[in-house]
């Protein structure tokens, strides 16, 4: 097992980690200050949740869904911030 897989596995985890967390985000108002740990939260989740359907040893979809939800809060950071500089504009 290399890091390439487990990186191909994250990459399909992160648009759902980034759904869910937003509508987690909007319905119960979570503040923004807690979403990259919401974010990895739920990554690990979704992996824990993907695991049977795959081929994968349990660790391998843990770490899947960590990066995953790693990637998802650092996009959501960057969107964030792209928003704040449109605004100065």
């Amino acid at each position: 097992m290399d890091l390439t897989n487990i990186f191909i596995i994250a990459m399909t985890i992160v648009a759902i980690v980034l759904a869910v967390s937003e509508v987690l985000k909007n319905t119960f108002k979570i503040n923004t200050q807690y979403m990259p740990i919401t974010s990895v939260v739920i990554g690990i989740f979704i992996g824990l949740v993907f695991w049977p359907l795959s081929e994968y040893p349990v660790y391998v979809m843990l770490m899947a869904g960590f990066i995953a939800g790693l990637t998802a809060s650092g996009t959501f950071d960057l969107l964030k911030a792209a928003k704040k500089d449109g605004e100065k504009l």
